[in-house]
């Protein structure tokens, strides 16, 4: 696989080795879509998050953005943040190529030539081809010559044999040259042995070898056979390749190596095999990321708990003032997160916007790091750039239990957005009938106003919440307070079409 580019800049993002010929993968072509797509795009394939960007490509590749088309059709042949499916891979790559996409030609002849997502067809691959080498497709030239010196020989006839074994005299018979000698020197485009690390064909990686090819031989975007075994995850290629001479430390043209690769798709076994053959879990990519901020990216345990117990940082900071707290508390488990706090891992620190990895753990919702943080003294009185505190953040997101756990340890019940929200009015807009019940019991006032002179009850009648409703009114709160525009709560509620808890206010 190849990596994942945004215009010029390559990215590293979960697996950044791609799945097709010319060494290709998800990128977004200078002017392709507009820029906040583009922006989103990108955003999303740094944070791994590759459904979002299936689901933004889709609406441009719907549109007719032949980029878009051919970087769907690659997420559907890899299987990136959609269900590998070779008929939809053909389907959009089809789409850009007819387009004049030129490396969606290429793919799409190597598709026609292995015969994914459509009848095998030579012929097909050998127009496509054309029309990619004509735009300059260095790949596609190579591999239309390799096609066509592979003639096609007629079965033998009857007589072919006696005919053959016939010599003239003084002729000398011409041995035939073996199977490995007139094997081409690339398989589906790319060089022969490396697309046999890819897939895992550890015969053919051995024969490859034992007849003169370079075990360092890299593809368009730096990466050796190693690398693309390690990212696929084959173990026994991976062990061909070491015993042969690989570097298991080279760089790829991202500063990617074999252990980043393997760390984050989780291949625990291979991250524990280069580890043992001195891989440098220290080495960072062009970007800053190293195998255990790509690992816990994807919330992969056993192959963070590998580099950790080898020493890898956790002070690593990366763009945006990211920790490796901040990467792992979104979604990974709570043994993950104690695990790292457990080696060091910076709790309180905050990045550009100001937010911890208990903030960003509120945020998310995940109660887990929550608990793991707070048991281990995370500092939950620190606010965002905004203001906001990790219970507020928790509650304007409706994450009830992240909110619950907070409350339970101290948190701070006069916080209040820039909008001048309480705890008590956020939860009431969120129908968080518990966590209301909570904060009323642990002292919070049921008629404070936010900017805008809105109270909880307010609030809550307007979104219709008849249990927060039911539940402010027993404590007490005044049905009769009017907000800026004159409004009491069930004014509010009947303008909202409320009428059942416009009935209960009245």
């Amino acid at each position: 696989m190849a990596l994942l580019r945004s215009g010029r800049v390559l990215v590293t993002a979960a697996i950044s080795l791609a799945v097709f010929a010319d060494g290709t993968a998800v990128s977004r072509a200078q002017g392709g879509g507009d820029s906040a797509t583009t922006s989103a795009i990108d955003s999303a394939v740094r944070t791994g998050n590759f459904s979002q960007a299936a689901s933004l490509l889709e609406k441009d590749a719907k549109a007719g953005n032949p980029e878009a088309q051919y970087q769907l059709a690659s997420l559907y042949r890899s299987g990136r943040g959609l269900p590998q499916d070779d008929g939809l891979a053909f389907k959009w790559m089809k789409a850009s190529a007819d387009q004049g996409h030129k490396k969606a030609q290429f793919n799409l002849a190597n598709m026609y030539l292995a015969g994914r997502g459509v009848e095998r067809d030579v012929n097909h691959a050998r127009t496509l081809l054309s029309k990619a080498a004509a735009q300059g497709h260095d790949e596609a030239a190579k591999l239309l010559a390799t096609i066509a010196a592979q003639r096609p020989t007629a079965p033998p006839g009857p007589n072919s044999t006696a005919t053959a074994s016939k010599e003239t005299p003084g002729s000398q018979s011409v041995p035939k040259r073996s199977a490995v000698a007139t094997q081409p020197a690339t398989r589906n485009g790319r060089p022969a042995l490396l697309d046999a690390a890819w897939r895992g064909q550890v015969d053919a990686i051995r024969r490859l070898i034992s007849t003169g090819a370079d075990v360092m031989v890299r593809d368009d975007d730096g990466n050796t056979a190693l690398a693309l075994a390690a990212a696929a995850g084959k173990i026994a290629a991976v062990d061909a390749l070491l015993s042969a001479g690989a570097d298991v430390n080279a760089d790829n043209k991202a500063g990617e190596q074999p252990l980043m690769l393997a760390a984050a798709e989780g291949h625990t076994d291979i991250v524990v095999r280069l580890l043992q053959k001195a891989a440098n879990h220290a080495a960072k990519t062009r970007s800053g990321a190293t195998a255990l901020t790509l690992a816990l990216r994807g919330c992969h345990h056993q192959s963070a708990s590998q580099l950790l117990d080898r020493g890898a940082d956790t002070g690593v900071i990366l763009d945006g003032g990211a920790t490796v707290l901040m990467l792992a508390v979104p979604a990974c488990p709570e043994t993950t997160i104690r695990s790292l706090i457990g080696k060091g891992a910076d709790m309180n620190a905050s990045d550009e916007r100001g937010r911890t990895a208990l903030f960003i753990a509120a945020e998310r919702g995940n109660t887990a790091a929550v608990i793991a943080l707070l048991d281990n003294g995370a500092d939950q009185r620190t606010t965002d750039k905004e203001g906001l505190s990790p219970l507020l953040k928790a509650l304007e997101n409706g994450h009830a239990d992240a909110a619950q756990t907070l409350l339970g340890k101290g948190a701070d019940l006069r916080s209040t957005t820039t909008a001048g929200n309480t705890p008590l009015m956020l939860a009431a807009r969120n129908g968080l009938a518990g966590i209301v019940r909570s904060l009323l019991q642990q002292g919070a006032a049921t008629d404070t106003r936010n900017n805008q002179g809105y109270t909880a009850l307010m609030i809550a009648a307007g979104e219709g919440q008849l249990e927060v409703v039911k539940i402010l009114l027993g404590a007490g709160a005044n049905r009769g307070l009017k907000n800026k525009k004159r409004e009491t709560a069930v004014d509010i509620a009947t303008a909202s079409g409320h009428a059942t808890i416009a009935q209960i206010l009245k």
